[in-house]
């Protein structure tokens, strides 16, 4: 990191240094004190903050021959002359002296210290800090913005905004002692807020006087970095160019700027995106972002994305947010979109022929991947679809997604009000069905939806029911951030691609103590279980999923050793029995099969001579409305008795 007034060849040091020469001999020594001070300054400065010694070795060389310029014998020259020398010198130093590139600190909460940035002892302060630190960083620097509340002027311009930079990383939501953006606490404890309230009166006089943008973008690619910000309170509703979009980040033309773990919250605007606004091939990405409690006026409620380019919204929350058309995100004659991991819920579209979670249209090919769109709402009764409207992008595909519980008008909740037709929609799961490869409407099991934990359940249709290939290369974790493409014991692979297979919605079900194991007679059914250990003493619970007959009784039977010999389970005191013979030996646990899942619970002796031990569960599935009650029978499972 290099000070501006520290290093030679920055454009405000080279006018600097002419002024210093235009001023002569007396002038330039003067500079040259005040960056000898600077220099001595920053060597003594933070741990993490040192002058490079040639860079030191440079100031004092040019100092020297600034002097030898105003004392030489010869007759004076012209302030031309000099002029022209001055420039010609400063350009050979833009040559030989590069930049310093370091941290700069800043924490709006700070009263003491130097105020230079130097150190999270001596870090920029007041709420003006990250603006400073800004309007002084370069290329290769990071930011350091300890939690506290930014804005963007502390006057009443609300033009004015941060301006991301090309090689500048700003990372906020430190707590003021780290050394590393890893060492921050949870997201969400200790938040870095850029504020569009500018006179802090939003609670009782209102936004009117709010910045129209939090953050621009203009001439960045992916080295402008945002990452652990809660932007809040842009409102853009002026009358200038752009000044009606992207009340928190405004991203237009080809510009690429990668925004990580940020809150978008509480940003509005009159014509599309509360969030951000997106055009003319702006290809941000968007990583471990939520986008919340927009008002995105007639054209989406977070983003509103106008021939975007091939930008990214990878594990993002979209919730609670409102607009005309798209609830939540527009994407409009965009080419190269991808959607990924990410969750849309109790989003609203209000106006006609809108998309309660999403809305797609006018040509373009958006690719939605992994995504689960659940309890959105479209409130209009001319076009409206609670999920996914698509009007007109006949491109756009849509794979490995959950569709459901969304809300057209009335709270209708038929597939037509999940997603429109004629789209193409495949491995993904759609309430009340959807034409295409490997799509399902069954019950998708979440693991609790009221209390929006939108994870699977090991016996959800959704589990190794995914196309692998249609995973971007990039989207290789889930919304949690767990590894994508884990195994499920016990779980029959129904989707496509390479193995193990990628499973349907946000969220990945990972493994659990149990391992498959071969059954016989064809296995129709599935067995699946949630439980993490089998331990001595607690219960473990089985889920069986019918693949013929939805209606019967589930029963489950116990080998010991995990030995399968043949087609049949060693049990206790029995030996070897094949399942498949009638009248069946005694189980170990029923339950009834309603709707082709039944739930059955192993009570573990508390016993420590069993821990060690391991054991096999296979299910047998009786079907009690067919003509001789047929028997179908699952995969099976092993797992370690544990203490």
């Amino acid at each position: 990191m290099a000070d501006a007034a520290l290093v030679v060849g920055h454009d405000e040091t080279a006018l600097e240094s002419v002024r210093a020469l235009e001023e002569r001999e007396r002038g330039v020594r003067i500079v040259v004190r005040q960056r000898r001070k600077e220099v001595r300054a920053r060597a003594n400065g933070g741990a993490r903050r040192r002058a490079h010694p040639r860079s030191v070795t440079r100031v004092c060389y040019a100092s020297w021959e600034a002097r030898s310029l105003g004392s030489r014998a010869a007759p004076t020259p012209s302030i031309p002359t000099m002029l022209h020398v001055s420039r010609t010198f400063v350009a050979s130093l833009l040559l030989v002296a590069p930049a310093l590139a370091g941290t700069r600190y800043v924490n709006a909460n700070l009263a003491t210290g130097a105020n230079d940035g130097s150190s999270w002892a001596d870090a920029y302060q007041g709420s003006a800090g990250l603006q400073t630190a800004l309007a002084a960083a370069i290329a290769g620097d990071q930011i350091f913005a300890a939690q506290g509340r930014y804005v963007p002027t502390l006057t009443t311009t609300r033009t004015i905004a941060f301006a991301l930079k090309n090689g500048v990383a700003i990372y906020g939501s430190f707590l003021g002692t780290e050394t590393t953006p890893a060492e921050r606490p949870p997201f969400g404890s200790a938040w870095s807020i850029l504020d569009g309230d500018l006179l802090g009166d939003d609670a009782t006089v209102g936004v009117a006087d709010n910045s129209f943008h939090l953050v621009t973008t203009t001439g960045t690619n992916s080295t402008a970095i945002l990452d652990g910000f809660q932007v809040r309170g842009g409102n853009a509703n002026g009358g200038g160019t752009n000044q009606d979009r992207g009340g928190g980040i405004l991203v237009v033309g080809a510009v690429s700027p990668a925004i990580r773990n940020c809150l978008f919250t509480n940003n509005r605007c009159t014509f599309g995106g509360a969030a951000g606004y997106i055009n003319n091939g702006g290809a941000p990405t968007f990583t471990d972002c939520t986008f919340q409690n927009g008002n995105g006026g007639s054209f989406g409620g977070a983003f509103d994305v106008a021939a975007g380019g091939a930008l990214r919204f990878d594990r993002c929350l979209f919730q609670n947010n409102t607009a005309a058309r798209a609830g939540a995100l527009e994407i409009f004659q965009s080419t190269g979109p991808i959607v990924s991991n990410c969750i849309f819920r109790a989003n609203t579209a209000t106006g006609t022929g809108g998309g309660g979670g999403v809305w797609v249209g006018s040509n373009g090919n958006p690719q939605i991947r992994n995504c689960t769109i659940v309890g959105n709402i479209a409130t209009n009764a001319t076009g409206m679809v609670g999920g996914l409207r698509n009007q007109g992008a006949a491109n756009a595909t849509i794979a490995n997604c959950v569709i459901y519980d969304n809300e057209g008008p009335g709270g209708a909740q038929a597939s037509a009000n999940q997603v429109t037709a004629a789209i193409n929609v495949t491995y993904s799961i759609v309430e009340g069905g959807y034409a295409g490869t490997g799509n399902s409407g069954a019950d998708p099991q979440f693991a609790n939806a009221g209390a929006n934990d939108f994870r699977l359940l090991a016996s959800s249709p959704g589990v190794d029911a995914g196309n692998s290939a249609a995973v971007p290369a990039f989207a290789t974790l889930d919304f949690a951030g767990a590894a994508r493409f884990q195994d499920v014991p016990g779980k029959l692979d129904k989707g496509a691609g390479s193995t193990p297979r990628v499973d349907i919605g946000a969220f990945e079900t990972a493994p659990t103590a149990f391992t498959a194991i071969a059954g016989c007679f064809g296995n129709t059914a599935e067995l699946a279980s949630p439980t993490a250990a089998l331990q001595i003493g607690q219960n473990a619970t089985l889920k069986l999923t019918a693949g013929l007959y939805p209606t019967g009784l589930g029963l489950y039977f116990l080998g010991i050793d995990g030995t399968v010999g043949g087609c049949g389970l060693q049990l206790p005191g029995i030996g070897e029995v094949l399942l498949a013979l009638s009248p069946f030996p005694s189980s170990l646990g029923s339950a009834g099969t309603v709707a082709g899942q039944g739930t059955l619970v192993v009570a573990v002796p508390n016993s420590p001579s069993a821990v060690g031990i391991t054991v096999a569960f296979q299910t047998a599935n009786v079907d009690l409305v067919g003509a001789g009650n047929p028997v179908e029978l699952s995969t099976g499972l092993t797992a370690t008795i544990a203490p």
